[in-house]
């Protein structure tokens, strides 16, 4: 299984799309059953900033989550760099997601115990790869992030813009393809958000990452190249 690397063009086009959904469906089965998603069609070119925009209940995380395989669709399909996700198996979706995606939740999501620089590299650690390689490149991404002298540090004693850098490092580790935001910055303080979305455009362009996030701040448009906007569950 081999995805496609990132180009320099950041035009949209298809033959250059490092996403393609095509029919996208997400429906609940509750009753009576709710449909989170409806028939979602799009492309997302190789380095692009995205941000997937609207209002609460939208969709916006309904669609991150079929994008990153956290969960899985009703009906439709996701390529990503070419490969159908959603005719993985369990076991090939976790691997997918650990070789090729990266991930930046709203909370955070480190843990307490670990120190900054073995927060970072425990993917690494997870994959298989060389302690010398895992630990020179997490120092790397941390300096990168701006915590080159917070590696020894714990989550208790760093700030929530500092937790959030933390994990944008962690979702590097791995060099993804596709770096996946979850509202990155809706526990932040304006000085920290701004931080972060700043730090997310130089990923971009210096380094050409995709990066696809979802947001509800409308000023966030100014950073990314382009926006995909759902009501409910309808891409507009």
């Amino acid at each position: 299984m081999k995805i496609l690397h990132p180009q320099t063009n950041k035009q949209q086009d298809t033959k250059d799309a490092i996403i393609t959904v095509v029919g996208l469906t997400r429906v609940y089965p509750v009753r009576p059953p709710v449909a989170g998603l409806k028939d979602v069609s799009f492309d997302i070119a190789r380095g692009s900033f995205v941000a997937i925009m609207g209002r609460s209940g939208s969709g916006k995380s309904t669609l991150l989550h079929q994008l990153s395989l956290i969960d899985t669709p009703t009906g439709g399909t996701i390529h990503l760099g070419g490969v159908d996700i959603t005719k993985l198996s369990d076991s090939d979706k976790s691997d997918f997601r650990l070789k090729h995606l990266g991930y930046v939740f709203q909370e955070y999501a480190l843990i307490v115990e670990l120190t900054a620089l073995e927060n970072v590299y425990l993917p690494a650690m997870m994959l298989g790869t060389e302690p010398k390689k895992y630990t020179k490149r997490a120092k790397e991404l941390l300096t990168l992030v701006g915590l080159g002298e917070r590696l020894d540090h714990y989550p208790s004693e760093l700030s929530g813009g500092e937790q959030q850098r933390v994990a944008i490092a962690r979702a590097l580790i791995n060099d993804p393809e596709i770096l996946f935001a979850d509202e990155p910055t809706a526990n932040l303080d304006t000085v920290s958000s701004q931080t972060v979305l700043e730090l997310f455009s130089k990923l971009n362009k210096e380094l050409n990452q995709t990066i696809v996030m979802v947001t509800h701040e409308p000023d966030d448009k100014r950073y990314v190249d382009r926006t995909i906007v759902l009501s409910d569950g309808v891409m507009q």
